[in-house]
């Protein structure tokens, strides 16, 4: 019968190894092998145990707030760029429908329909107050934003990202001068009725286009974690500032339907309701997402 020789034993590692079980488990697939070759070997060369188990306990603690604050970034980001669509919309489908509200259907039925019902005109000055209020926090988002890819982009080189933040002023500086020139003397004809539309389609297609070139900059730049909380405050009250104009686009049609005698169709503003009530819908899901917390995974593998 042939003898086998038996293979050179495994030594085992030294306890301390043993603390690579609190780390991520995405850190030990990536990092645990290495670290436990380099725990054993400072501790063959005599190293204190002790010591290095503090390190390593220490090392675990910022393995989880690192790879939480990488949850929380993406998350984050995402969620803005939910909101910003959100937003995107809900402003253009407000802004047309509630440009002329102020005197709807006419400047002597508005002021007749006031006189019976006050609801009216505070719901519309309702609505125009939220649209201020999501304009001006998403002005003052935009600027943290940009200040901080700005000087990311600067220092790695990335001269795309400054001119994709191009876009959008580029293409609203374009869009309002075609606006002044439309607006010109002259009488109304059909061709500069067509003409009207269709630069009032380019000018939806320009915001479209403004707003992706906002998303791939947030997607491609690293920002701060003071940028993406001002972000988040944000993005919070831009929605809130939707819900509010909702809900007075929502009080201002049932009152108008309630009070007039022949109030007219309701088409447009039971569609538009329902555009603000859906994208205001998306925002407040992607708002409640940011702050749900991510199904924990087992630390002991």
């Amino acid at each position: 019968m042939n003898d086998v020789p038996a293979g050179p034993a495994t030594e085992p590692s030294p306890w301390p190894s043993r603390l690579l079980a609190v780390y991520p488990p995405a850190w030990r697939a990536r990092y645990g092998e290495e670290v436990d070759l380099l725990v054993k070997d400072l501790s063959e060369h005599g190293h204190a145990a002790i010591p290095m188990a503090i390190d390593l306990l220490c090392g675990a603690a910022a393995a989880w707030l690192f790879d939480r604050r990488i949850d929380m970034s993406e998350r984050s980001r995402e969620a803005l760029i939910r909101v910003l669509w959100s937003w995107v919309a809900f402003a253009t489908v407000a802004t047309w429908f509630g440009h002329d509200l102020g005197i709807y259907p006419t400047a002597p039925a508005a002021h007749e329909l006031a006189s019976a019902h006050p609801v009216v005109p505070d719901a519309y000055h309702v609505l125009l107050a939220a649209g201020v209020f999501g304009v001006a926090a998403t002005a003052v988002a935009a600027l943290v934003y940009a200040l901080d890819a700005g000087r990311n982009a600067a220092r790695a080189g990335r001269w795309r990202t400054f001119a994709l933040m191009a876009v959008p002023v580029l293409i609203g500086a374009a869009w309002i001068a075609g606006t002044r020139l439309l607006h010109g003397n002259g009488p109304e004809t059909s061709g500069k009725l067509t003409f009207a539309v269709a630069w009032l389609l380019l000018g939806i297609a320009g915001i479209a286009i403004s707003t992706q070139a906002v998303v791939t900059v947030i997607r491609s730049s690293e920002f701060s974690e003071s940028t993406w909380r001002i972000g988040g405050a944000a993005a919070a009250a831009v929605t809130a500032a939707m819900a509010v104009a909702t809900l007075a686009t929502l009080t201002w049609g049932i009152a108008v339907r309630t009070s007039l005698t022949h109030p007219g169709d309701a088409t447009g503003w039971l569609v538009v309701s329902a555009i603000m009530a859906v994208t205001t819908g998306r925002a407040v899901l992607a708002m409640v997402g940011t702050h749900r917390h991510a199904p924990e995974t087992p630390a002991v593998a």
